[in-house]
């Protein structure tokens, strides 16, 4: 089936949010330094793409590719542990943010989030330690779905886009949107190493995005809820073994 050109640029555009989402999922791995090599070419690759990012996006990448230039992997490997490490002051994990409310809701709130991966078939990698809200785990969901959108678009399988667009507004409504600005807030009351406030405010300006492409409406949620037991995390992101396909 050939794809007509309104077509193959929505699939392009598509297939640009899904590299940007992995690209991010990267970021916030523990920064090796086949890590830190690896974002270096992703995050070129975002820059010189042709589409049309958001303005904040686009600068926040620039200024990304200006730091990887120039920051070593020991560097960012204290750095990683400081913020994320098991005495975490930026938890990687949604249920690490919000009220006494949303602590109590934390079975339902992984159950939820792990409806949502198996309804498309993503299962962690076996050696996977992180609960089902970890952040990486939730952008290379919306990786995935991205990829697919493309795909669904590429093929004209209208039922199958419209499932897959459905459940990106309902993931960025009920999961990601809610606490991406807390977790990016976190960052710079912690003063952040600068790749990671850059980081952080390309995430929270790929989620912007999202939520008003999407006509989302997520309730955002506060800061980290202060329970130790929530700020642990080990060192590795499941989607960043050096087995992943670039």
């Amino acid at each position: 089936m050939e794809t007509r050109p309104a077509s193959a640029k929505q699939v392009s555009t598509a297939l640009g949010r899904g590299a940007a989402f992995q690209a991010l999922a990267l970021a916030f791995a523990y920064p090796s330094t086949d890590v830190v090599t690896r974002l270096e070419a992703r995050w070129s690759a975002l820059l010189n793409s042709p589409h049309s990012w958001p303005a904040d996006l686009r600068h926040a990448s620039q200024q990304i590719n200006r730091l990887l230039l120039h920051v070593d992997s020991e560097t960012l490997e204290s750095e990683h542990i400081r913020l994320f490490g098991p005495a975490a002051r930026c938890p990687l994990h949604e249920t690490a943010y919000g009220d006494a409310g949303r602590l109590l809701g934390r079975p339902a709130t992984l159950a939820d989030i792990a409806g949502f991966y198996l309804a498309f078939d993503l299962r962690p990698s076996s050696d996977n330690s992180h609960p089902e809200d970890h952040l990486g785990l939730e952008l290379e969901f919306m990786s995935l779905l991205a990829v697919k959108e493309a795909y669904a678009i590429a093929e004209g399988w209208q039922e199958a886009l419209d499932t897959t667009r459905t459940a990106q507004q309902r993931f960025i409504q009920d999961h990601l949107g809610t606490w991406t600005d807390a977790f990016t807030e976190q960052l710079r009351q912690c003063q952040a190493h600068p790749f990671y406030l850059v980081m952080g405010e390309s995430l929270g300006a790929l989620v912007h995005a999202e939520i008003t492409r999407l006509q989302a409406s997520p309730v955002p949620v506060g800061g980290p809820v202060g329970d130790p037991l929530m700020g642990g995390d080990s060192l590795q992101c499941p989607y960043a073994s050096g087995n992943q396909e670039e």
